[in-house]
């Protein structure tokens, strides 16, 4: 009987031993470093931040929020209608405001289906 629990605490050890060395070589394996998922082959140099969007991948959304958007429509709309002549002006902010109306409605209908 004594024989058959040496065999059993043997085979106990070998496990433990197994599972240590397991241990080991996981925390070694994340110290690997692996190649840089983007390799430029372009004379463009690209800074810290379009170098972390490259790596993020292919499927990595990088479209603008939409009040970002829209103010910055707001204002190159507004410097263009002032490079025309002085009595164009308020019509043009007129026709441009009745645009910009539209769009903000048809992006909140859009944001609401898609939520």
């Amino acid at each position: 009987m004594e024989s058959y629990y040496d065999d059993l605490n043997k085979k106990l050890d070998k496990l433990q031993n197994k599972q240590q060395c397991m241990r080991k070589t996981k925390t070694n394996q994340q110290h690997n470093q692996f190649y840089p998922r983007t390799v430029n082959l372009t004379k463009i140099k690209f800074n810290l931040e379009e170098m972390s969007l490259l790596n993020r991948g292919l499927q990595h959304s990088i479209e603008k929020p939409q009040e970002k958007y829209l103010t910055d429509l707001i204002m190159e709309t507004e410097q263009a209608i002032r490079m025309l002549e002085p009595k164009m002006q308020s019509a043009y902010r007129i026709l441009a405001t009745r645009k910009l109306k539209q769009i903000k409605t048809s992006s909140n209908h859009h944001n609401a289906e898609a939520k």
